[in-house]
């Protein structure tokens, strides 16, 4: 490869450590203990909930093997900007224009002028490994759309991967494959450590033996350890060598669920760049019924409520992050109208359900096809509208479904209560604003639909 070569020597002599990946992943988790914590939540079914989530405790394994830290990574900035919408990207679908009205262009929580490119502040990144030349964000009024640009992953340094090839030549097959207590083979554990030469050299034998995709009693493959352990070279070169992208473990987590749900971007940037040459499933499902893109909103939207909590930097920079990840999986093709399994949400769903303004402008502003029937898909019967009318009635509630209703939003839609987005307003300081809001763009779309008929 042409980037520059890693200068770091990782390769270490053939040892049988007794620790295991949980205890290594671990560690890595409490080395960033100080940085804040990046939780699931799920959010609650019904419309006088709509705003309410529950956060979900670590369970078992899961938070040694995933560990809930936040972001370590400097940012690639976001570039190459699509001169006239993404092309290629979406095929032959286009951006609805017919019948949308101009999307308000102001967030009444912050009292500026707000646009998508505005959503993550300009941001410079330190490109030792990532290669990328720094760049200005987009200003306001450029394509919301970005493409976000794939890892430069750079190469080994060439003794260091000969030391380590000559430190396990001579291991057997058994002692190569040997498991410990808890399922992990020597490369489960090398993976976790971040040794890149010699995880590389052992994955260069398991290949042979055709084990490069072994799990241990988790399910996790040596991919799936090189991504929750946030290791985008390990995760290249493992790919490379021909480990299987899509291989989930016995939560349905793949490598993009994994990467999506604790906002690694570096190991979404990895996939971008192999994209090409790899068909990663970005629309599989984990056992919660969950598409990666889910798991990156859901997160996102943890990140940016935190940051309203407290505008920390730590805080501003994952929700920045967060973005990115959004961003990557779009690029990777994941669809916005993806409903998950169980509720039917769209990520449109979530975002609203989160009073997530900007993340909401942003999917709103993305080209679809029909825009209105994304806005109006139904979750358990709710649409996004209902959602919207049943948080608590502030002024950004307000924008919120004025978003919605400018996007084709259809306030005389009912859900499974028979019930109608003006009816889910609860009482409060703007209730009867948004009331009227609803009310009128209700009678206006009664009208034009009464006129279609007659026609």
């Amino acid at each position: 490869m042409n980037s520059p070569p890693s200068t770091s020597r990782d390769c270490r002599p053939y040892y049988s450590t007794p620790q295991t990946v949980k205890k290594l992943l671990e560690q890595k988790r409490q080395q960033k203990s100080a940085q804040a914590s990046a939780s699931l939540v799920e959010f609650n079914q019904e419309p006088d909930a709509a705003g309410s989530f529950v956060q979900h405790p670590p369970q078992d394994d899961e938070a040694l093997l995933f560990p809930r830290h936040g972001a370590h990574y400097n940012y690639p900035v976001l570039e190459d900007l699509y001169p006239s919408g993404p092309g290629a990207l979406y095929g032959p679908e286009r951006r609805y224009e017919a019948g949308r009205r101009d999307i308000p262009n102001c967030d009444p929580e912050m009292e500026v002028p707000f646009s998508t490119g505005a959503y993550a502040a300009a941001f410079s990144h330190d490109a030792s490994w990532s290669g990328h030349p720094q760049a200005p964000y987009p200003a306001a009024g450029a394509d919301p759309f970005l493409r976000v640009p794939g890892a430069a992953v750079p190469d080994m340094v060439p003794l260091d991967l000969e030391d380590a090839r000559a430190e396990i030549q001579n291991l057997s097959p058994d002692q190569l494959l040997i498991r410990d207590e808890d399922g992990d083979t020597i490369l489960h554990l090398y993976v976790a450590r971040g040794l890149r030469c010699l995880s590389y050299a052992v994955a260069e034998r398991y290949l042979q033996y055709g084990q490069l995709d072994t799990r241990e009693h988790n399910g996790k493959s040596p991919l799936l350890v090189a991504a929750a352990a946030n290791q985008p070279e390990i995760v290249y070169d493992l790919i490379m060598l021909g480990a299987d992208v899509n291989a989930s473990d016995w939560k349905g987590q793949t490598v993009l669920h994994v990467a999506a749900t604790y906002g690694f971007s570096d190991v979404l940037r990895v996939l971008v760049s192999l994209q090409r040459q790899q068909n990663c499933d970005v629309e599989s499902r984990n056992y919660d019924g969950l598409t990666p893109l889910h798991c990156a909103v859901i997160s996102l939207n943890c990140a940016y409520n935190s940051k309203r909590l407290q505008p920390t930097q730590e805080n501003q920079q994952q929700e920045r992050e967060g973005m990115t990840c959004v961003q990557l999986l779009l690029q990777l093709g994941a669809s916005c109208a993806s409903q998950d399994i169980k509720s039917n949400k769209t990520v449109l769903h979530l975002a609203v359900q989160a009073g997530n303004i900007p993340l909401v402008k942003f999917l709103l502003n993305l080209p679809h096809t029909d825009l209105p029937a994304l806005v109006n898909l139904k979750a358990h019967g709710n649409t996004a509208l209902h959602m919207a009318a049943a948080l608590p009635p502030h002024r950004s509630t307000e924008f919120l479904i004025q978003l919605l209703l400018s996007s084709g939003g259809d306030p005389s839609m009912r859900n499974l209560e028979n019930e109608q987005p003006a009816h889910l307003v609860p009482p409060g300081e703007f209730t009867d604003q948004i009331k009227l809001l609803l009310k009128r763009r209700r009678v206006a779309s009664s009208t034009r639909h009464q006129s279609s008929s007659s026609l």
